[in-house]
């Protein structure tokens, strides 16, 4: 038996630590080397999916029990309860408590704050109670996805209260964003003093990591497709000369990009409230958006979902849509969409990697991820016919008539996969984050993600728990696939250097501290982070 530390043990295999059940947390040497370095002091932990961030929190959890009360948050109720049957399968803790304000009314809640030793909750319901719960009885509270904590997010207002009681906080993450300016502000609210980064490549991380093998499938676009693409850019053209009768903007397709149509969006409706005359231009906008998403719709996604979306277009009753039915390259654009034969490149890529995975390993489990429920839908029909795959769809809950599912369907429909009813899983982003989500031999990305954080969680759910595993990006060239892709490699880039940054930054003013307080022969508590920011 090796000792790491007087609280924290790594046995031949499991962690051994006061008010942790034996044989509960097996030994990783990289969470043993993080808990170390965070257990006293607030900090933000990032670390890959599939790594076993929650067992960190647990252990953390163990550590502090005995010294007040632990608030664990998490952004949704199937996380939260994750969360807490983990708990109570790991601790010798019994006053655990699962609060969210669905199923537990407010009488019965302010019950538990008095008497539970451990509360895990979603944000909302803690916001909505902040009044009635004695922050200075705590001595832990844990951020799960610690990257919302921003804005007007619920994290926001509960940090400042643990905060200003010093509760230690702790931040948890697969990827807090390459943003610098937003992960600072993350940062700031939680009151981080230490960041702890590991990825797969880190000297006490790869002997746990299973082999996982990436390749990017270039697809070529078939040349009608590629056609009818150069003809939307025409009528794109139309609107943005249009739009210059109005406000000073590009009229070049090639410079403009649905993103920034969708931030001139939003400025023009802020300066209509004001009574700014700008209607026109925002109907423009609103048609221009939607040529744009239509464009996307038949590069990326393929014929039937460009179809699929000229159907909504074609019901549009907004001003938007009204001027994209009255331009006459429109018309002529829809009809050569419908006349296309059936043709989707991306389906007939998918069905061949979905057939030599499950040829080459009968313990296939396989995540496709999707970004649109029109297209998981296609890829469902499609693959749902082949031999031996056995498919669900996996998505977010309903909005108004939009088919989705409901908390309790998709609990069913994990469960199921983790049992092998069903072993192919076609998702949205819905499958991205936090749920727990059975290790996988494959994950396919039906188009890359512009997100470095989304990219990161997506491809984190294959090579898990000792399980090697593939990745295959479907790329359709000349389509947004390349520009997304080569985005969210050089956001996960710039991601790592932001976090060594504002690493650097913490640790250099944590030193002065240091040193200030021996000059003074005192320690400036909490100074730090303002001096941070101050700088």
């Amino acid at each position: 038996m090796k000792k790491r530390d007087c609280n924290a043990v790594i046995s031949e295999e499991f962690v051994e630590m006061e008010n942790l059940k034996k044989n509960s947390i097996v030994s990783r040497e990289y969470q043993i080397n993080i808990f170390n370095a965070i257990k006293n002091r607030n900090s933000m932990v990032v670390l890959p999916t599939g790594l076993g961030k929650t067992m960190i929190a647990a252990m953390m959890v163990a550590y502090h029990v005995g010294r007040g009360k632990i608030l664990f948050l998490a952004p949704t109720k199937p996380l939260c309860e994750q969360h807490y049957e983990t708990l109570k399968r790991v601790l010798t803790v019994d006053e655990i408590y699962l609060v969210t304000g669905e199923k537990t009314r407010k009488k019965q809640r302010l019950e538990i704050y008095k008497k539970a030793r451990i509360i895990v909750a979603t944000p909302q319901t803690i916001e909505n109670d902040m009044e009635n719960i004695d922050f200075s009885l705590f001595r832990l509270a844990i951020f799960d996805e610690c990257h919302r904590c921003v804005g007007n997010y619920a994290y926001v207002p509960i940090a400042r209260k643990c905060i200003e009681h010093g509760v230690i906080t702790l931040g948890l993450t697969a990827s807090p964003g390459s943003n610098h300016s937003r992960l600072k502000e993350v940062v700031e609210n939680l009151g981080i003093e230490h960041i702890e980064v590991r990825n797969e490549y880190d000297r006490d991380v790869k002997p746990y990591i299973p082999e996982r093998k990436m390749r990017w499938i270039l697809i070529d676009m078939p040349h009608d497709i590629k056609a009818i693409s150069m003809a939307i850019d025409a009528i794109i053209e139309d609107f943005l000369q249009e739009l210059k009768k109005y406000i000073k903007f590009s009229s070049s397709p090639r410079r403009v990009t649905k993103k920034m149509l969708i931030e001139l969006q939003g400025k023009l409706q802020v300066k209509a409230k004001g009574g700014g005359s700008v209607y026109g231009a925002i109907s423009i906008v609103s048609a221009l958006i939607k040529i744009y998403h239509l464009k996307e719709m038949l590069t990326s996604q393929g014929v039937e979902a460009a179809i699929n979306y000229m159907d909504k277009i074609d019901s549009d009753t907004s001003k938007g849509g009204k001027r994209i039915r009255a331009n006459p390259r429109y018309r002529k654009v829809r009809e050569a969409i419908l006349s296309l034969e059936y043709r989707n490149p991306k389906l007939d890529v998918t069905r061949k990697i979905l057939a030599s995975h499950f040829s080459s390993r009968k313990d296939a489990r396989v995540m496709i991820f999707a970004e649109y429920r029109d297209t998981i839908d296609a890829i469902y029909g499609e693959i749902s016919r082949m031999e031996g795959i056995r498919a669900a769809k996996f998505v977010g809950q309903a909005k108004g008539s939009d088919g989705g599912m409901s908390q309790d369907e998709q609990k069913k429909v994990i469960e199921d996969f983790r049992k092998g009813v069903y072993n192919v899983l076609i998702s949205t982003s819905i499958g991205e984050e936090g749920i727990d989500i059975p290790a996988t031999s494959m994950v396919l990305f039906y188009e890359p993600v512009p997100s470095a954080i989304r990219y990161i969680q997506r491809r984190g759910r294959t090579a898990r728990g000792g399980m090697p595993g593939e990745v295959y990006i479907l790329i359709m060239r000349g389509s947004r696939d390349e520009a997304y892709y080569w985005s969210s490699r050089r956001k996960e880039k710039k991601m790592m250097e932001q976090i060594k940054r504002l690493r650097g930054m913490i640790e250099k003013v944590a030193k002065e501290e240091r040193r200030g307080g021996k000059e003074t022969g005192k320690k400036k508590e909490g100074q730090a982070k303002l001096d941070l920011w101050m700088r």
